[in-house]
């Protein structure tokens, strides 16, 4: 997951050079680049979530919960790993959903007229991914509690 969240990354640096590029040094941009960077962000960011929440490291604050014992943080973390388990699950069920229906529609870009739905049914395998690493993580509490 990281690999694809990286060759996404990559793609998108290397468009948005070349649309730099062209639209500052020779007058041309690349008309498709908003297109491109669309579909890309959000295969990067579902392919980024999956490895951020198997590696914990979603954004969390810990005022209070330095001061309370081992089993208080051991339910916490249970309980936000339910709903993050709830909450992922959610968004693959709607992500699979309009992957579906942009797919009986037919919808595609404008410009290059790329098909929508095979980019939101690899969103939707990432987002499922990413709840079966929550359903882990429900199942198994950190040792770094």
């Amino acid at each position: 997951m990281a690999g694809a969240a990286s060759v996404c990354l990559l793609g998108l640096m290397l468009i948005t050079f070349a649309d730099v590029v062209g639209r500052y040094f020779f007058n041309a941009p690349l008309v498709f680049t908003v297109e491109i960077v669309e579909l890309g962000m959000g295969l990067m960011l579902f392919f980024g979530l999956a490895m951020t929440t198997l590696n914990r490291g979603h954004i969390s604050v810990d005022l209070i919960t330095g001061f309370l014992p081992l089993y208080a943080r051991v339910w916490l973390a249970s309980f936000s790993a339910l709903i993050a388990v709830i909450f992922l699950g959610l968004i693959t069920w709607r992500l699979w959903d309009r992957a579906m229906n942009f797919m009986s529609d037919g919808l595609a870009t404008q410009i290059l007229f790329l098909p929508v739905a095979p980019v939101v049914f690899v969103m939707a395998i990432a987002a499922g991914i990413t709840t079966v690493f929550a359903v882990y993580l429900l199942l198994h509490p950190s040792s770094k509690l």
